[in-house]
């Protein structure tokens, strides 16, 4: 069934909010917050502050994205690469500076050119997410003025994250501002810049991070229950950083640090996560891996022959002038290293999320409506597969449901970590393979 909806109260009850908080930031009576609902972040609506204005629906991400028109609309021009998205050139590279590096999710690009954008004057801060001081398992979208506050919210946050929430204070105040999100957000920023002039003109850079899903609360709660430590001890927590890949640290309040492998291991705790356990249900409709809709694109560089670089690479995709000047200026001034890739490169790099993303989306579209769900508008229609695409689907799916129902939710606590792997095993040969003969 297609979704046809006229407010965003519709697009909750359908299932399909992202919980990027656009709704929320572009409210012009701030009649609608962002709060934490069976393990995601849900928009809630004062009823009798609601003034029925459309606005929250017209920015809404969640029951419609049209690529096509948005990236006209932000590039001036269609795209030419249907798994890319519009683009200038694509990277591989990292900061410069070793600490940055070392502690971000991959190469540290994305927080070396906020530091780089702040000292050359470029922007006035930065919309980014930190986790909540007081309320260590939450994230804190906020705008980051210094290199501090920049430092502070570097790294992966696996969780669900409201940032467009925080849209309200740029429209509210005068300055240039650099954002950060993930397509989903940039989904919403896009689409707010159509209704919104001011905001077109006020954010001069969109920094995209590459996103294959995201994981609910729910897939944290899990993570600290199979290592045994009570959410109420938790008094800090990265989901990367250490080096690349990474570790997770959990600090604890009794002056504990504790650090679990992100992947690259039988107990690493990804695991949990790669079937696609704890995946918020509009996750799996989502049709942008590369977040085709920003300036730079940023992601993990998952590419063989850098598999044993344990200090962290980044795939770059500079897609807009802004952003190659941007680039060579740091380059210049050896704020950041790269070397060009091929476009081929930067798509074997996330070949499996691709496959899902762009491959298979029809698939869970087809099998979604069967079962009588609400599924967005999307433009440009995904592509069809095969057969085999349905049983994937089927797959999908069921990890979702497990993960959403209370029963068998506490039933996966007890399944070991290298069970997750070797269930993910049965995705990972499948869409990989497809790529390849893609």
């Amino acid at each position: 069934m297609m979704c046809t909806l006229d407010s965003v109260a519709g697009v909750v009850r359908d299932g399909l909010c992202t919980g990027c908080g656009t709704c929320a930031g572009v409210c012009p009576v701030d009649a609608i917050s962002m709060r934490i609902s069976n393990g995601l972040l849900l928009p809630t609506i004062k009823e009798d502050e609601c003034t029925r204005c459309g606005v929250c629906v017209k920015c809404c991400p969640g029951y419609s994205v049209d690529l096509k028109r948005l990236s006209l609309e932000a590039f001036g021009r269609q795209s030419e690469d249907s798994f890319l998205g519009n683009f200038s050139a694509c990277y591989v590279g990292h900061s410069n500076d070793e600490e940055i590096r070392f502690n971000s999710s991959s190469g540290g690009i994305v927080t070396q050119i906020l530091l780089y954008a702040l000292e050359k004057g470029l922007i006035d801060g930065a919309l980014v997410v930190r986790m909540n001081a007081n309320r260590p398992l939450e994230p804190e979208p906020f705008i980051a003025r210094s290199r501090e506050e920049v430092v502070s919210a570097s790294g992966s946050k696996y969780c669900p994250v409201g940032t467009n929430a925080v849209l309200k204070k740029i429209l509210s105040e005068k300055g240039r501002y650099a954002v950060v999100g993930l397509p989903c957000h940039m989904h919403g920023i896009r689409k707010a810049e159509t209704v919104f002039e001011e905001l077109k003109e006020k954010i001069v850079l969109h920094i995209g991070l590459f996103c294959g899903h995201t994981v609910d609360f729910m897939g944290t709660e899990l993570l600290l229950k199979k290592f045994q430590i009570r959410k109420e001890d938790v008094a800090g927590i990265d989901y990367r950083g250490c080096g690349w890949p990474g570790f997770m640290s959990i600090r604890l309040r009794d002056g504990q640090d504790l650090k679990f492998r992100f992947n690259r291991g039988w107990n690493a705790y990804w695991n949990a996560f790669s079937p696609f356990f704890f995946t918020p249900f509009r996750c799996l409709m989502c049709p942008d891996q590369f977040n085709e809709l920003s300036d730079i694109s940023v992601g993990d560089a998952w590419l063989p022959e850098l598999l044993s670089n344990n200090h962290g690479e980044s795939v770059i995709i500079s897609r807009t002038e802004i952003a190659e000047e941007t680039l060579n200026k740091m380059k210049a001034d050896a704020a950041l290293s790269f070397e060009p890739i091929s476009p081929s490169k930067a798509k074997e790099s996330q070949a499996f999320s691709l496959n899902f993303k762009k491959k298979n989306l029809s698939r869970r579209l087809s099998l979604f409506s069967m079962l009588g769900k609400k599924t967005p508008k999307i433009n440009p229609n995904p592509r069809s597969s095969n057969f085999l695409g349905q049983v994937k689907a089927f797959l999908v799916y069921t990890s979702f449901r497990v993960s959403s129902h209370a029963r068998l939710r506490s039933l996966l606590v007890h399944v070991p970590l290298p069970l997750f792997r070797l269930y993910f095993a049965l995705f990972k040969i499948s869409f990989s393979s497809t790529w390849r003969r893609g």
